[in-house]
Order: structure tokens, then sequence, then C-alpha cells
């Protein structure tokens, strides 16, 4: 395989690894003539070591990754962290002297940003909501709780959540992370759902499925206030990750750029080795979330990729691989 740049990825990058860590290496290839005149181009062409159901990697393993200049231009327009980190790598991070069309992709890049390469805002907002344990939320949650466990005695378990409408609304009223939204089914026609601190319960659907929607909210909020409060049975590794890509969000946002290894890497290796409480981080994380969004509003981004200029450059790649 002919790679045009292949690097050192992960924790290595990112300025946080430690004697535990596996070596990751993500590299762009360019396919051959016979691949690409039969069409049978792979995406991506991954070689990582067989294990056991369950087994982690440890620090003798290299996974390995190669991506088509094709995919990674379309990770790269579509905003994909890993398609961004691989092009804001340093050159100290990469194995070999890349070819020179690796030059030439890193000059087409910028063509590909726009507001579209914010797929990493919806991650952070994910991961937000995952481990934020804001009193507010947890409230919202109680409350609808509370409520949807009388509408099921007034209207039995099988009755429809819209027949309860009167009662949604009084709820949704009575909480900011409580709503009613109407969102398109498939077919385009509207639907109308009981939003639960951002999960949602469709009229349509039955009361006990929305308060079981609602039970489940408040067991998960309880466990993550245990966690909270004894920082046991936490993923530190993906709380670091959260963090992380919150922060590279607003510098790209801002600048265009992503810096590597990351300012705050002792930070984040803190918070990897489970140095810095749950509670703290996970505050960290829903403050983090408020900067993405508003540097989402600010950022200076188009509207839409030069999607047309990714086709034509590996057009022309191709065609001079096939012709040599």
């Amino acid at each position: 395989m002919k790679t045009l740049v292949e690097m050192k990825f992960g924790s290595h990058l990112y300025g946080t690894a430690t004697p535990q860590s596996d070596l990751d290496i993500k590299a762009v290839y360019l396919p051959d003539a016979r691949d690409i005149l039969l069409q049978r181009v792979r995406p991506s062409v991954n070689i990582v070591r067989e294990k056991a159901r369950g087994e982690k990697n440890t620090s003798d393993d290299t996974d390995f990754e190669a991506y088509s200049p094709a995919k990674f231009l379309d990770l790269l327009a579509d905003g994909q962290t890993v398609a961004l980190d691989m092009l804001f790598a340093p050159d100290d991070m990469l194995l070999s002297p890349p070819d020179p069309v690796w030059a030439e992709i890193k000059a087409l890049a910028p063509h590909l940003f726009s507001r579209k390469t914010t797929a990493f805002v919806s991650y952070c907002r994910q991961q937000a909501r995952k481990y934020g344990v804001k009193g507010a939320r947890l409230a919202a949650v109680r409350l609808a709780l509370d409520g949807l466990k009388t509408i099921e005695e007034t209207y039995g378990a099988n009755a429809k959540l819209g027949t309860a409408e009167a009662e949604i609304r009084a709820l949704a009223a009575a909480h900011d992370l409580l709503d009613i939204v109407v969102l398109p089914h498939a077919d385009g026609s509207p639907a109308t759902y009981f939003d639960i601190a951002g999960k949602k319960a469709i009229f349509s659907a039955s009361i006990k499925g929305a308060r079981t929607l609602a039970q489940t909210l408040f067991d998960e909020f309880g466990a993550r206030t245990r966690a909270a409060e004894d920082n046991q049975g936490v993923d530190w590794k993906a709380m670091t990750h959260a963090v992380r890509i919150a922060d590279q969000a607003i510098e790209f946002l801002d600048t265009r750029h992503i810096t590597f290894p990351r300012p705050n890497a002792a930070h984040l290796l803190a918070i990897k080795c489970g140095e810095i409480p749950y509670a703290v981080v996970a505050e960290e994380i829903e403050t983090l979330l408020t900067d993405v969004e508003a540097a989402a509003l600010r950022t200076d981004l188009p509207e839409s990729a030069d999607a047309g200029r990714a086709d034509d450059f590996v057009a022309a790649l191709y065609r001079r691989v096939v012709m040599a």
C-alpha cells in the first residue's frame, strides 16, 4: 500500500499518552490503478490485532487505519473529528516524510470547511446530556415523572399520551427543560412530542411508554449523582474525550485551526487518570457545551463546502495514477 501520509494518532497526538497507551496510526493511502479502474477502491483499510471478546488494547498493540483520498475528503467536509485531527497533526507526529500529494490535500482542505463542519457540536451536546448532573435537569425529570404517574393513574397505562394534552402542557409550562415540540414524520406529516430534558415521548404512544422513559431518565440521573459523590464506575477516558473535543471545537470554530498536542493536555491527562472529581468534570462539560454553542453562532465559516472542488481533485489525482 502506498501511503500519502502516516501519523501517530489518539493520545500520542493529543499529548495524553500514558505508559499503558496503545499506538494508533492513521494514514491516507493512494489506491492503485487497477482498483481505480475496476471501481474497487476501499474507503478505508484497517489492520488490528484480533482480540478476545472484551479484551482491550495494551501498550504493545498498534492499530492502523488508512483512508482513501475520497473518503478522507468526505470526512473532512462532514466535519468529522478524525479527519480534522489528521489534517492539523504537526510534523513531529508524522512517521515518515509525506508524499507531495498530502500538501495538495492540505491546501484544498480550507475549501471544505463550512458550517456543516460542526459535526462535533452534536457530539458535545450528547456528552453534556450523558454526563451532566445539574440539579435543574434532575428536577425537570422528577417533575415529569411525578406528573406522568398521576396521568397514568387517571387515564390508564395504555391510553395515548395525547389524551392528557392539557396536563402535559401544564407540566411543560412548569419547567424550562420540559416542552411540547412538533416535528415532522418521515412522510412530512407533523408529530407532537413531550420533551423531557432532551428526550422525547411522542403523543401517539402510550402514557406508560412516556412514564417509563421518564423513570429511566430519573434512574440514570440518580446513578450519575451517586457517581459524582464517590467517583465510582466512571468512564474517565470518555469524559476526557468530551472535554477535549469541546475545546477543539471552540478553537476550530474561532480560528479554523486545531493545536496539537492540546494546550490543556495536562488537565486532560488528570481527568483521564481520575484525579479530578466527577462532579467537577461534569460541570466543566456542561459549561463547555454553552461555549461551543456560542462559538457555533459566531463562526464566520461559510454555509456550505465546495464539494465539487473535492470531486475535481480526486478525479484529477486518480487520472494521474491511471495514466502513470
